[in-house]
């Protein structure tokens, strides 16, 4: 059993060395300027604060604080939340899922995306991502239109319908992920005209989430709980070493939700979860132990471990230690 406390407490001191000195202000790395508060490291801070149930109080000058810091990234112009690292989709979707934590919206219309509200223009836009060579990257911009639009409540149930056709349609059969006729990489490294397999693992992982919001199903959970043990089994998931990443937490997610589907290969998948959390819990076991005056440097990549640990603590029950019971942010709303 591990102790997640003492990670959980430096985990809230970061929080703090991040801080603007505003209210509900943040910066992504804790090199950045002290001062300027940033889109990335003000939605990470929420997403923590309400994974680690710290979130203020509402009514208090930092909760409307960080409501309104988020919502200040807006452009009225096109209603995108523009931010540093991301294309414009990604950082729009990440910013207001934050606000949704808050029970907040955009200010403005998402001007920018109402083209794809148009059923020819979903599809197209769908279409058009490089699911062959780019599918983990594009991937936020596949499930980032659906979550920004869905969560800023400007698109309807059929828009919504018209989406998740696509997904069930376009499902491989062969691997359960997305999307079929795009996945030529085999292996750990890339084929010559394709990514590699896991890069369309963490790339399903975006698509997963958006339609477990709407309890849709997989088309073929016994092909993706297959290539998921095909993958963790070969050695071609790499997991957190030296730095906190998405991994962890993808894969996790991602898995979970098989097992929820199919019985099929249930033991394997199990033990894989078994093996994945052991590995998170002693990496957070290990980061702990690091001075009590050195903070993490990096609010996003620190969001992603964190919000891995909650599904370790919900899967895992008896190998956390711990004084609370972590919140799983996208049993709450789509995208991270």
């Amino acid at each position: 059993m591990v102790n997640i406390e003492p990670f959980i407490q430096k985990v809230l001191c970061t929080l703090a060395a991040h801080s603007t000195g505003q209210p509900g202000g943040y910066r992504r790395m804790l090199a950045d300027p002290p001062h300027d508060a940033e889109l990335y490291g003000t939605a990470d801070a929420a997403i923590l604060l309400y994974t680690l149930g710290e979130l203020p109080a509402p009514g208090s000058a930092e909760y409307g604080g960080l409501s309104r810091t988020l919502q200040g990234f807006q452009r009225e112009e096109d209603g995108m939340f523009p931010g540093a690292g991301h294309h414009a989709i990604h950082s729009t979707a990440f910013a207001i899922s934050a606000l949704e934590l808050l029970d907040a919206k955009p200010l403005y219309p998402l001007k920018a995306l109402h083209p794809l509200k148009e059923r020819s223009g979903l599809t197209a836009f769908l279409d058009g991502l490089d699911w062959k060579h780019q599918p983990w990257g594009e991937s936020t911009k596949g499930a980032g239109v659906y979550a920004a639009l869905v969560l800023a409540e400007e698109a309807d149930k059929a828009w919504e319908d018209w989406y998740f056709d696509w997904l069930w349609n376009e499902a491989d059969p062969e691997t359960g992920l997305w999307r079929q006729g795009a996945i030529t990489g085999s292996g750990d490294c890339a084929a010559d005209d394709g990514a590699p397999l896991f890069h369309h693992l963490a790339g399903s992982f975006h698509y997963l989430f958006n339609q477990d919001y709407r309890k849709r199903r997989l088309r073929y959970p016994e092909q993706l709980a297959d290539t998921c043990l095909s993958l963790f089994q070969s050695g071609q998931i790499q997991l957190s070493k030296g730095n906190f990443s998405f991994v962890e937490l993808d894969v996790l997610y991602l898995v979970v939700s098989v097992i929820e589907q199919t019985s099929h290969r249930a033991e394997e998948l199990k033990e894989m979860v078994q093996a994945i959390g052991e590995h998170l819990l002693e990496f957070i076991a290990m980061c702990a132990e690091e001075p009590a005056d050195e903070v993490y440097e990096d609010l996003h990549t620190l969001c992603g471990s964190v919000c891995a640990l909650a599904i370790v603590q919900s899967v895992l029950p008896e190998q956390v230690q711990a004084d609370r019971v972590l919140n799983k942010v996208l049993d709450r709303r789509p995208f991270i």
